[in-house]
């Protein structure tokens, strides 16, 4: 079925393939569901919300300042013109982390807004979250819809992350960042006209974001070989030819071209309902973005600005590629080298892009480099390259001169 309209409810046609919210299957689960009932990925999608939304009638929209001026203002007089009712929470901080101070304070304002009089003329919750921005927001207004029991949808302001259509939050506490299961967006609007115009480096950490299915991808089909952990063919296939989508075109960002700017949203989408089909964060991510996690984790402990996590897992692709290609190398084992070899030509694609795009490394000191490595290991409990080179005992071996190798082309 086709919908000529730019919102897609269900099933949204593309060149290759289609994205379902619900679909029968022939991996072990039988059959894939996703929760999200629309998307709308086009320019101008800013001014369909009172179409999208036309079932809610106390939003309660939440963006910070900087996805405020790109987008929030302009939301907000959509919502305003065609007379939805609606309240707005603008964080006013310089940094906005995920964290219990954000999530706070979006929970707190919702809850004040039922307290008291106000836009809504009676007391009572909002009965939708409209979050307006990309990661850190995006994250905590999802644990706030969860947290509240109410639904939320999404207008993204960057393509810097693939975190849209994931049930999963990062969320950190006590030093720590880790995932916790949430809910996923009733709708997502990527208005092509304000995504395009993100800043550069939030760009190149989307599309740094998608590499990372790459290697992720190989982690789940090593994964299933060698330590018997449940595989989905047909969506594995999905997320790869959403990432080639993005590889192919990607030298088209610098010219913030539309069409590569949608696939990287698309991109983002495959991969989280991808990970809403199979209840887990498999075909998003593998010991990249552990990895990423990991080289964040110093950069809170120690006090220091964070990078983009788009950039932090685009370096950790890289590594980790290094790592496969080392293996490759080495290995006796002909299954081994068949499952490594399918991805060189891609691992290969994503160094000649990020050298000639000039992507910025996030960790140049090579002990956290290292440090990372070993740190991911013990921060998650998911078979990956790590955990077959530490049974093999090459782990230290491998990390070292994987940095090495990293350090001399970065």
């Amino acid at each position: 079925m086709y919908n000529a309209s730019s919102i897609q409810y269900p099933i949204k046609i593309q060149e290759r393939g289609l994205i379902m919210i619900e679909f029968a299957c022939t991996c072990a689960q039988k059959k894939h569901r996703a929760p999200l009932e629309g998307y709308d990925i086009c320019a101008g999608a800013i001014a369909h919300i009172p179409q999208i939304l036309k079932d809610y009638h106390r939003v309660y929209l939440v963006a910070d300042k900087n996805t405020y001026r790109a987008a929030g203002a302009r939301v907000e007089q959509i919502l305003r013109e065609n007379g939805m009712l609606y309240t707005a929470h603008v964080i006013d901080r310089d940094v906005v982390l995920p964290d219990a101070t954000t999530l706070g304070e979006i929970i707190l304002n919702a809850q004040d807004i039922a307290a008291k009089p106000n836009i809504f003329a009676y007391s009572l919750l909002p009965d939708l979250i409209l979050a307006v921005g990309s990661g850190t927001i995006n994250d905590s207004c999802r644990l706030a819809s969860f947290r509240l029991n109410l639904p939320y949808a999404v207008v993204g302001t960057a393509p810097s992350m693939d975190g849209y259509a994931s049930a999963g939050s990062p969320f950190l506490h006590d030093g720590t960042k880790t995932t916790v299961q949430a809910t996923t967006p009733k709708y997502i609007i990527g208005d092509l006209d304000v995504l395009k115009d993100a800043p550069w480096e939030m760009m190149l950490a989307g599309i740094g974001d998608m590499f990372g299915k790459y290697t992720g991808l190989l982690d789940w089909e090593l994964a299933r070989d060698y330590s018997g952990e449940y595989f989905c063919q047909k969506i594995a296939a999905d997320v790869l030819d959403a990432t080639n989508k993005c590889l192919e075109n990607g030298y088209l960002l610098a010219n913030r071209d539309p069409v590569c700017v949608k696939n990287v949203m698309e991109g983002f989408l495959v991969t989280g309902l991808g990970m809403a089909y199979t209840g887990n964060s498999r075909p998003a991510s593998g010991s990249e973005h552990i990895v990423a996690h990991a080289w964040e984790l110093f950069d809170v402990e120690n006090g220091r600005p964070p990078h983009l996590h788009g950039l932090e897992v685009c370096e950790a692709t890289r590594l980790i590629a290094i790592v496969y290609k080392m293996l490759l190398e080495e290995t006796d084992d002909a299954h081994l080298k068949e499952l490594i070899g399918r991805y060189i030509p891609y691992f290969d694609a994503v160094e000649e892009f990020c050298i000639k795009m000039k992507v910025p490394p996030t960790v140049t000191n090579r002990e956290e480099i290292i440090s990372g490595i070993h740190r991911a290991l013990v921060m998650r409990d998911r078979y990956t390259i790590l955990f077959y080179l530490r049974d093999i005992g090459k782990l230290e071996e491998y990390a070292a001169a994987a940095t090495d190798r990293l350090l001399a082309v970065i």
